[in-house]
């Protein structure tokens, strides 16, 4: 039987990020063979990965990564299940390396994200699982975006070390513009200032009309119930959907950093044919069921 070293232990953690009594438990079922030790882990790993599935995930972190000179910007959102492991720097590096796969494959699909390398030995969903197993809490790949552009730049914000991550698309015919760090700055506060005010759509001739019908109903029954006369109700529902509309379309939104100034005034100022093109912002957890902690079940699950 094979002699189990540190260094046999040590190298099987770092490809499998499971810990040291199950690799030296495992190398010595497998008699120190690290290759068939990694498939075992991942067998067992996805027996226990798979134990969790029904447990919520909605902690985490948005990976986000900038190339090409801001040409480029990928953000992945990787679930856990407490706050404490989304703080951890093996769940850094795992939220990370998917964001770089994911702008290496320029893509937001996230089945060839799990499909993808993750480095040369295993794939991302295999990390993932890894993890899962090394932890003991479920990890899940949410969603991945990826933004190019040849005519501007990708602006780009991290709130809170991945909590918030934002990219938007700024536009421009003027290579040089585009080129020059004001531009950038430019790019990049739009940025913060979707992540701060969450704006719903960009535009208001973009918003879906089955949004404006519905709101349009919300506000009708509010100006009823208010008591307000019939003759004089409809233009005070057309007044609160003007308002709506400008405080959830980016373009109208009045920017965070300067009161004087709507987003539009913004591009405006930047240059004559400055726009913005898109925007996409993750939020940890956003939509999701969050966690309710029941001590009582915990332990009696332990037990």
């Amino acid at each position: 039987m094979a002699k189990i070293t540190m260094d046999m232990i040590k190298e099987l953690r770092e490809r499998t990020a499971a810990g040291v009594v199950d690799c030296k438990k495992i190398l010595a079922e497998t008699d120190g063979d690290i290759e068939k030790a990694i498939e075992e882990l991942q067998k067992r790993g996805i027996a226990k990965a798979a134990k969790k599935q029904g447990r919520i995930a909605a902690e985490g972190k948005v990976g986000m990564c900038v190339a090409n000179g801001g040409k480029l910007v990928a953000l992945a959102e990787i679930n856990c299940e407490t706050d404490f492991v989304s703080k951890g720097e093996k769940f850094e590096a795992l939220y990370n390396n998917i964001a770089k796969q994911v702008a290496d494959l320029k893509t937001d699909d996230v089945a060839e994200v799990l499909n993808a390398k993750y480095d040369e030995k295993i794939t991302v969903e295999q990390a993932i699982t890894n993890f899962t197993a090394a932890t003991g809490e479920k990890t899940t790949l949410r969603r991945v975006a990826c933004y190019t552009t040849e005519k501007g730049r990708i602006g780009s914000y991290n709130h809170d070390s991945g909590r918030i991550c934002v990219m938007v698309e700024v536009t421009t015919g003027d290579a040089a513009l585009a080129a020059s760090d004001n531009f950038a700055q430019m790019a990049d506060n739009v940025a913060m200032h979707i992540a701060a005010m969450n704006p719903s759509y960009l535009r208001a001739e973009e918003i879906p009309a089955a949004d404006v019908d519905k709101q349009k109903e919300i506000f009708t029954a509010q100006v009823i119930e208010e008591g307000k006369p019939e003759a004089i109700a409809p233009k005070i529902v057309e007044g609160k959907l003007a308002k709506w509309k400008k405080e959830n379309c980016l373009v109208d939104q009045v920017f965070v950093m300067d009161s004087e100034l709507t987003i539009s005034k913004v591009l405006a100022k930047s240059g004559d044919d400055v726009s913005i093109a898109r925007f996409t912002r993750f939020e940890v957890g956003e939509g999701m069921q969050k966690r309710v902690n029941d001590l009582a079940a915990e332990v009696a699950e332990m037990m």
